[in-house]
């Protein structure tokens, strides 16, 4: 069966490592229509952004130098231009748009009935050293970082270089280096510029050719004809900007049974995960609804099936049953049971111009809600930077006023203390919002506004004040984490608002959930589209105005109250039933940090806010992970338990502890030499009270000669060791409930804020 390999269908392979649509790309046009394989012929606003940048970089290029460029209405270069070039005829440096394919088949591809389609190179560079004629191969792209499925696209092109320079007789070689021509960190897609991001070719050569050699021919053999598809496919969310998921789609959409609903409709299941299901004949929602967790016991399971086996079975058996069932998880840490303040967040982040597109906030107490949007229909700075003031403005202003509420009752015990919290759906908005306000710190409003972002947090022993010394609560939740440890849900993907949201609904739990309008659904996210924010951007008229993008905003923040509200009236309704709790982080009632002063703010005060703000964000991420429960940081590798106590023995200052380990926790990422290293039993009264990381601290020791591999040896200081808090913690672990987590060590805040406090004496009048 002839079919055709390209640049392309590298790049697609090493970006998506999907069979499947590595099959359809090989294939004939004429094949696939009969099969027939249903295909998004739609135009894609990032194709078609990535072409226009490019034009733009080589007509730039072309004006400084002598660039060889297709004529007016060609796709290529013409053959003899290209030819002459390769030979070393005529004084241009660059070509553009040059088609690498040799007459013949390369070595590299030799074994399998496959022919070579157009491959065209954005740029070939030719140079002359010691009389060699030297070629590069570049590739353009409208992206801000290259990744090494871009890089692996340059190698096939090289090899086709190459082989057509064997074939013309041309004495040169190819360099070792490639390069990418992409957006300089601090442009944009509209621009011509560009930053040259080199990279050495020899790795990325080796794997094309491994994979042409090894994997490519078992792909090409597969069978796909009128009622047979022999192709290995996944969906989940790597697959939205795939042209072929409308075809796959079908296989896992709601409107086939759980008995033929292909498993890839249960989130969160890996391609490693489904090989392995498919090899014991489980390849349906309903057949791994009706197993065990056990199944993350049979031979050939992978990390991601044997360590989230029952959370797997768990969400196909909310598929299965159209239901909203129990998680794995009775409670979480992530999330406060009261909030007489919700302040919800929403961002959505345009990956071109590298900046926000919306910025939606909606402050909500027991007298109503109010809300502020702004959606930036341009990628420019200055109005990014306008927006976060805008919102941050009132974000803080709402906060100070309950910051002078409490402090006016000056008992946090008073019933009539106020607890504020922050909400977003998921955490890649939290992201999207650091990053932008890093792209800002030359603004000084932006810049003086870190001041009131340190004052979110409570401080520590950085800044003295006893009465808010040590992290007490998280600022922020994202409801996704915090519904996925404690639902198991009838969704193909937990990312997407809308489909969480519509369960619930179904569920009876929430009356309102997101429905987007036409144009702004996608299949496994409710952030904003890229083609929509490309389309407001670039003002072609095709897609959602601000208007219509506001009020998507609006509906997921409508959406995302809903959820949280819910959250916690389940959780009092637990409570009132004589459950255990839900919804377990502890709260204080809100105060800001009062350290700083933050409409006196010198330079060595935004020094220290720099240094302190670094400080929580280091200590904000790991109490987010030590609030998840113990199995899931066991299963990320991250915590080491249940452990068995073998024996204890004293010796100098220390006291060295022998303890056997679960086989499955041989293999986690902490080890001798890891620092911030906590023992206790694993519960959160310990692991999330930094005041107490001091007197649980410990050190691995390396294993004696013998030791089989489930034993780990323990170093802890001695009088920590014969402490109160410890031997409280030796009392409710007992001799099998031991475990090790890491905690956040800074060695340097104190440090800096010491010499910062210094300088300031210095310079005093």
């Amino acid at each position: 069966m002839a079919s055709g390999l390209s640049g392309s269908t590298i790049k697609s392979w090493f970006q998506y490592r999907c069979e499947r649509k590595t099959r359809y790309e090989i294939m004939d046009p004429s094949e696939l229509a009969a099969v027939p394989v249903a295909r998004d012929q739609r135009e894609q606003p990032w194709a078609a952004l990535g072409v226009d940048y490019e034009n733009r970089v080589v007509a730039r290029l072309a004006r400084d130098t002598r660039v060889l460029r297709p004529g007016h209405g060609e796709e290529s270069l013409p053959e003899r231009q290209a030819i002459a070039f390769l030979k070393g005829q005529g004084s241009a440096t660059y070509a553009a748009q040059v088609n690498l394919r040799p007459r013949g088949l390369p070595a590299f591809v030799g074994g399998v009935d496959i022919k070579l389609r157009r491959s065209f190179a954005d740029l070939v560079r030719r140079d002359v050293q010691d009389g060699q004629l030297i070629f590069t191969v570049i590739d353009v792209k409208a992206t801000r970082a290259a990744r090494a499925f871009h890089k692996t696209q340059v190698a096939f092109y090289v090899l086709l270089l190459r082989a057509m320079l064997t074939e013309l007789g041309v004495q040169a070689s190819v360099a070792a280096m490639g390069e990418i021509w992409r957006i300089p960190d601090d442009g944009d897609a509209e621009s011509d510029r560009w930053i040259v991001e080199a990279f050495a070719l020899n790795p990325y050569l080796r794997l094309v050719e491994d994979f042409c050699r090894s994997t490519l021919p078992a792909i090409a053999a597969k069978i796909v004809v009128p009622g047979r598809d022999d192709t290995f496919f996944h969906v989940y969310f790597k697959c939205e900007q795939c042209a072929y998921l409308p075809h796959c789609i079908e296989a896992v959409g709601p409107r086939r049974t759980p008995y033929v609903r292909d498993v890839s409709a249960v989130a969160g299941l890996s391609h490693e995960a489904k090989r392995t299901l498919q090899s014991i004949g489980v390849g349906t929602v309903a057949g791994l609804a009706e197993l065990g967790a056990g199944i993350g016991r049979i031979d050939g399971a992978g990390w991601s099936l044997s360590r989230r086996a029952d959370q797997l079975v768990a969400r196909a058996r909310a598929l299965r049953d159209d239901a909203a069932l129990p998680g794995t998880d009775p409670h979480t840490f992530l999330m406060p049971p009261r909030a007489d303040a919700a302040i919800y967040l929403i961002a959505d982040n345009d990956p071109v111009d590298d900046t926000l597109v919306t910025l939606g906030y909606r402050y909500v107490d027991d007298g109503g809600n109010r809300e502020h949007i702004e959606v930036l229909p341009t990628g420019d700075r200055a109005a990014e930077a306008n927006a976060l003031v805008s919102v941050f403005g009132r974000l803080v202003a709402d906060l100070e006023a309950i910051d002078a509420h409490n402090a006016a009752l000056g008992d946090p015990s008073d019933p009539a203390s106020r607890y504020a919290h922050i909400f977003l759906y998921e955490a890649t908005e939290a992201l999207a919002l650091q990053n932008a306000v890093k792209r800002h710190l030359d603004d000084p409003r932006v810049r003086t506004g870190l001041l009131h972002m340190v004052r979110l947090f409570p401080p520590d022993e950085v800044v003295p004040e006893p009465e808010f010394r040590g992290m007490q609560h998280l600022p922020a939740t994202a409801l996704r984490s915090v519904v996925e440890q404690l639902f198991a849900l009838p969704v193909t993907v937990s990312y997407d608002l809308r489909q969480v949201s519509a369960a619930l609904h179904r569920a009876g739990h929430i009356a309102i959930t997101y429905q987007p309008a036409e144009g702004f659904e996608r299949p496994f996210s409710a952030l904003l589209a890229l083609d929509v924010s490309r389309h407001l951007r670039e003002g072609r008229g095709k897609g959602p105005d601000t208007d219509a993008i506001r009020a998507d905003v609006s509906a997921r923040l409508g959406a995302t109250q809903a959820i949280a509200d819910w959250l916690r009236a389940e959780h009092g309704r637990r409570v009132e039933a004589g459950q255990p709790p839900m919804l377990r982080l502890n709260k204080q009632p809100f105060r800001l940090q009062a350290s700083f002063n933050p409409l006196d703010a010198g330079d060595l005060d935004v020094l220290r806010a720099f240094e302190l703000l670094e400080n929580r964000a280091g200590l904000l991420d790991t109490m987010i992970r030590l609030a998840q429960p113990k199995r899931v940081r066991r299963d990320a590798g991250r915590a080491i338990g249940p452990m068995r106590l073998l024996n204890v023995s004293d010796k100098g200052k220390y006291s060295y502890l022998l303890f056997a380990m679960p086989r499955e926790c041989e293999d986690a990422d902490i080890a001798a030499g890891t620092m911030g290293l906590i023992l206790s039993d694993g519960d959160p009264d310990y692991v999330l009270e930094p005041r107490l990381w001091r007197t649980l601290g410990c050190d691995i020791m390396s294993p004696w000669s013998g030791d089989a591999p489930n034993l780990l040896r323990l170093r802890m200081f001695r009088p920590s060791f014969n402490g109160p808090n410890f031997q409280e913690v030796k009392r409710r672990a007992g001799q099998d409930g031991w475990w090790l987590d890491q905690s956040f060590v800074d060695f340097n805040s104190s440090k800096a804020d010491a010499f910062l406090s210094f300088l300031g004496a210095q310079v005093q009048p």
